[in-house]
């Protein structure tokens, strides 16, 4: 029992410490965004969307590698094989150098044969290949720096980070007011000074990770963990590759057929789901080492708590926020951009809908990934992200308007929850009945209230600052009174009432 205080408490703090991370980059990539649009212009700021997202493109690799490493260092932590960790991260080290190799050529070989034939103005050609090769550097540092960065995660170094991640935010935010006083091409410039950034950026982790002992640049050859590694991400890759084309390749299509104007609206309703996801993330990303330490000393009872009431909670703290978005998406976007692209407010509503429905599968994904039991689950779940994309190509090419971009991809959120659910009933035997009763069926039944609270509101009266904080208010009541008494049972309340405690 203390061993779990003390964990509960960890959790806690990490959660408490990733919020606060949170609240100030929310402000900030407030103030960073529309500054963005202003500087840029809609055409540009398309643009730089658009080549940021084929550049993302080429590091599925890297995710993959990111997320195995992770998982190594978080399953031996809760082995307690602490001399194991420089051999996983020397391991580590290793291979990410030579998937860094291989991103750059491949980003190479795109630049030279495929970049000019996408939707881009000929006056504008020349700024997006030096943007597509400030880019391509970029995401050559950052994958160097994933074992650094995994090591702190799975040492829940997490304060520390987010205070790095608080100081490269305002940095951003400071390269924006520089472009006011530079006369020289400005999409090329924030391509630049942000490029200055993210070394600054890797340089601190770095600082950070080498406290410990095992994070020393060298390389590591073990071949009995290289080979679990591969293997591991071997299960991983299609996954993440399908999932990366299926974000970068909407954003691609949705260019191909409609252009770069669409390509900004589209683009803010991202920002805005990245900002929503990074609400729940902050929870999430504390509870996922412990969950995985769980797996590692065989303590399954916790790690089928931490899945249910991860969820639980993911929920709450997504709805808190998504609901008041959902319906006052115009108005927060005019508040926020003054001059919002045209159909931003259309494109945010839905997007947040598949947002929020993934957050149903996300622990149960991650308790399977424990296991080590994932080709099932990843070779259906890449199946889903590859058709998604495949049909909002065929959908616009019949004719059908760009808000297919989507609507298909709510679709298939709803058929990867199912697939998950599944593959972890024969992973960790998840008993569907009752998370299907307890959370699902519950978390449907409070969204039913929440909308219809929000929209009574809504329709009751004029938009203005009044309604939105209003719906804001009564939503946040709703939704902690609906989640407190529907969602949690009175074990679950006791460790609630147990994490904020010991935060104090």
């Amino acid at each position: 029992m203390p061993h779990l205080s003390l964990e509960n408490r960890r959790i806690a703090k990490n959660t408490f410490a990733l919020y606060t991370r949170m609240g100030v980059t929310m402000v900030i990539s407030f103030f960073t965004t529309r500054i963005t649009l202003q500087v840029l212009g809609v055409e540009d700021y398309g643009l730089n969307n658009l080549v940021s997202s084929v550049v993302s493109m080429f590091g599925f690799i890297n995710a993959s590698m990111g997320t195995a490493v992770q998982r190594f260092f978080s399953i031996e932590i809760g082995k307690n094989r602490i001399d194991s960790l420089s051999k996983i991260f020397g391991s580590g080290f290793y291979l990410h150098v030579i998937v860094a190799i291989i991103t750059f050529i491949i980003a190479e070989i795109f630049a030279v044969f495929f970049l000019s034939k996408l939707n881009i103005p000929s006056e504008r050609l020349f700024a997006a290949h030096v943007v597509f090769q400030i880019s391509a550097f970029s995401l050559v540092v950052n994958i160097l720096n994933v074992p650094f960065l995994a090591l702190l995660r799975a040492r829940e170094e997490f304060s520390k980070v987010a205070i790095l991640d608080v100081v490269q935010a305002l940095m951003r935010l400071g390269v924006l007011f520089l472009l006011y006083s530079i006369d020289f091409d400005k999409l090329i410039s924030l391509s630049a000074l942000n490029f200055g950034i993210s070394l600054s950026y890797v340089l601190g982790v770095f600082l950070l990770a080498k406290r410990y002992e095992e994070a020393r640049i060298e390389f590591v050859r073990d071949k009995e963990i290289i080979n679990k590694m591969l293997s591991f991400i071997s299960m991983l890759l299609f996954t993440v590759m399908a999932s990366v084309f299926n974000k970068q390749g909407i954003v691609i299509v949705v260019n191909l057929f409609f252009g770069l104007t669409i390509n900004a609206a589209y683009a803010i309703a991202f920002q805005v789901s990245q900002v929503i996801e990074t609400f729940a993330m902050s929870f999430k990303q504390a509870v996922v080492p412990q969950l995985m330490a769980a797996y590692g000393e065989g303590n399954r009872e916790r790690m089928n708590s931490l899945v249910f009431i991860g969820t639980k909670v993911s929920f709450l703290l997504m709805m808190l926020i998504s609901i008041p978005i959902i319906f006052e998406a115009d108005h927060i976007l005019k508040f926020w951009l003054e001059a919002p692209p045209k159909y931003a407010s259309q494109f945010t509503m839905w997007v947040l809908i598949s947002v929020n429905i993934n957050t149903f599968s996300y622990f149960v994904y991650q308790s399977v990934h424990a296991t080590g039991r994932i080709k099932k689950l990843q070779l259906l779940t890449a199946a889903t992200f590859l058709l998604s994309v495949l049909i909002v190509y065929a959908s616009f090419n019949l004719g059908g308007g760009f808000l297919y971009a989507v609507y298909v991809p709510i679709v298939f959120s709803l058929i990867r929850c199912w697939i998950v659910v599944f593959c972890a009933k024969e992973a960790i035997d998840l008993n569907i009945h009752v998370f299907m009763k307890q959370i699902v069926g519950r978390s449907v039944l409070l969204v039913v209230i929440l909308v219809a609270v929000s929209m009574y509101v809504h329709f009751l009266l004029k938009e203005s600052l009044l309604r939105f904080f209003v719906i804001f208010v009564l939503n946040a009541i709703f939704t902690l009174a609906g989640g407190y008494y529907l969602l949690f049972n009175a074990v679950e309340r006791n460790t609630l009432y147990g994490l904020v405690k010991s935060v104090d």
